[in-house]
């Protein structure tokens, strides 16, 4: 059977697309999950929190979504658009993007789902803090996204790479960025989830100390998210310099 070069990049586009969405609807469908059950816990301890516990689910899911439809719109690229690079080089940059932007939705939907499930958890206790608890949880959950937005940017790039290039040395690099970002966004993605689910419990037991905590919880992020930097820095280079 002979295999043509297009139907190498054909099948590589196909696989790509199931690694961007099988993937990247893992932690995101864990992450919702957690909020739910969670947000259900709570509001048999607190029946009167209910409409409180509710409302702060659903915001806190639709942010936990994020990630997916992120692999989604990566997934619809690889599937429907029409790419510039052809050849061996073409069937890397598509593998790469999907198992990039696939990974690192993984860290972030776990991580924006504990954050959510420990906001149900603390209005559920102390519905008098639900304000300042949803607060927490946002900030919290919008830098635990960053692993993913840089995953995204990386895809974004291996998607359009021009590169026709057959060369092994080619093929290599543009693989390597994609498992470099996809990795490197899974930690920092849940380590930063972890950081605002605790500042999230924080705030629950002393609202009072809320600036000090949102600093803390912040610094920490900030830290946790360094390594998804270096992924990214690393990535870009493979892509472009080497």
């Amino acid at each position: 059977m002979n295999v043509s070069a297009e139907s190498v990049v054909t099948f590589s586009a196909y696989v790509g697309a199931a690694f961007s969405m099988g993937i990247g609807a893992i932690g995101t469908g864990i992450g919702i999950g957690i909020g739910g059950g969670e947000a259900a816990r709570a509001s048999a301890r607190q029946p009167s929190g209910y409409s409180e516990i509710f409302k702060t689910m659903l915001i806190g899911q639709a942010v936990t979504e994020t990630a997916a439809i992120f692999s989604l719109m990566v997934a619809i690229l690889l599937l429907f658009a029409p790419l510039p690079s052809s050849g061996l080089s073409g069937a890397a940059a598509r593998l790469g993007a999907g198992f990039c932007m696939g990974f690192g939705a993984l860290g972030s939907g776990v991580g924006a789902g504990l954050a959510n499930a420990m906001a149900c958890r603390a209005i559920g206790r102390r519905p008098d803090t639900s304000g300042d608890v949803t607060t927490i949880m946002l900030v919290g959950q919008s830098v635990a996204q960053s692993s993913v937005i840089f995953a995204l940017i990386i895809a974004l790039l291996l998607t359009f790479e021009p590169a026709t290039s057959s060369s092994i040395v080619t093929v290599c690099k543009l693989i390597g960025a994609g498992v470099c970002m996809g990795f490197g966004a899974v930690g920092p993605g849940l380590g930063s989830g972890i950081a605002a689910m605790y500042g999230v419990y924080g705030v629950a037991c002393n609202v009072r100390q809320k600036p000090a905590i949102m600093r803390t919880m912040l610094l920490g992020q900030a830290v946790s998210q360094s390594t998804a930097s270096y992924a990214l820095a690393v990535a870009i280079l493979l892509i472009f310099v080497v």
